[in-house]
């Protein structure tokens, strides 16, 4: 099975599917991906990114951008109201007042939010780092963004973005999961949480905001480093980055050095403007 199908079949289990698999480093950010691909070529267009990311990917790093075994940080998606096996489940509306065809929202106020998470990675990139679009050589597009509905009625925003330097190609990613999560609360435990990737991890303060780091992976290498934290009011941000932007495969080189420092990393995931209901 290769990762287009392993991606596909992630999407087919959404709803029997409790808790995300192990994913490699290029399906962590890219089962998103493949989910706005497919979107974008029944509109005519022409799978899902991170996640981004990060499923990516939808960590690859994978976007668990797409149901099932994705690599959200929280809860798999589930139907929002319990339906009899002989029936279709019931997910929110989506924004054209039909419900949703799965857990992800293709149009409307959740939609848009996802788009303003990828805005606002694009907003942070820092200078002398390129954003490039189009597709990896392995077509898995270099940013993308979705929101989905969890299993615990909360929702998540992922969304990728590649960032470029000196012929290498790495990654930025955010998640950001409404306040009715059910995440753990202490900054390192949160942080290991992520994907269920572990690390070595340190706690530091942005003004107030106690922010847990992993500044090291474990034996999951989808990420090289991720922030962490919750806010008073429940909503978690998670801010990652890696020296890859997608598959090994891709032909693309990856970035001599991680675009973030630690201390930017941690003060990210305090930016208000990944602060999204």
């Amino acid at each position: 099975m290769n990762e287009n199908d392993l991606r596909e079949a992630m999407r087919s289990t959404l709803v029997i599917t409790p808790e995300p698999p192990p994913m490699d480093s290029a399906a962590a950010v890219t089962a998103g991906r493949r989910a706005v691909r497919r979107r974008m070529t029944l509109a005519g267009a022409g799978a899902a990114t991170v996640l981004v990311a990060l499923g990516v990917a939808a960590a690859g790093p994978g976007l668990r951008l797409v149901p099932g075994g994705s690599p959200w940080a929280g809860p798999g998606p589930t139907p929002t109201i319990p339906a009899p096996a002989d029936t279709k489940p019931s997910w929110p509306i989506d924004g054209d007042g039909k419900p949703q065809e799965d857990a992800t929202a293709r149009s409307g106020e959740r939609y848009e939010q996802g788009r303003r998470v990828l805005d606002g990675i694009l907003a942070v990139v820092p200078d002398g780092y390129t954003t490039p679009t189009g597709d990896a050589g392995d077509g898995i597009p270099l940013r993308d963004h979705q929101a989905a509905v969890e299993g615990d009625g909360s929702w998540g925003y992922l969304a990728s973005a590649a960032v470029a330097r000196d012929k290498g190609t790495g990654r930025l990613l955010v998640e950001v999961h409404t306040a009715d999560n059910t995440l753990a609360k202490e900054p390192c435990a949160l942080a290991r949480q992520f994907w269920g990737m572990g690390g070595t991890c340190e706690e530091t303060k942005v003004g107030a905001a106690r922010i847990g780091v992993v500044v090291a992976p474990g034996s999951d290498s989808r990420l090289d480093q991720w922030a962490a934290y919750r806010y008073p009011d429940g909503i978690v941000v998670f801010v990652a980055q890696a020296r890859t932007a997608t598959n090994a495969d891709s032909g693309m080189k990856p970035l001599a050095e991680l675009p973030l420092t630690v201390p930017q990393l941690a003060a990210l995931a305090a930016d208000p403007r990944f602060h999204l209901e």
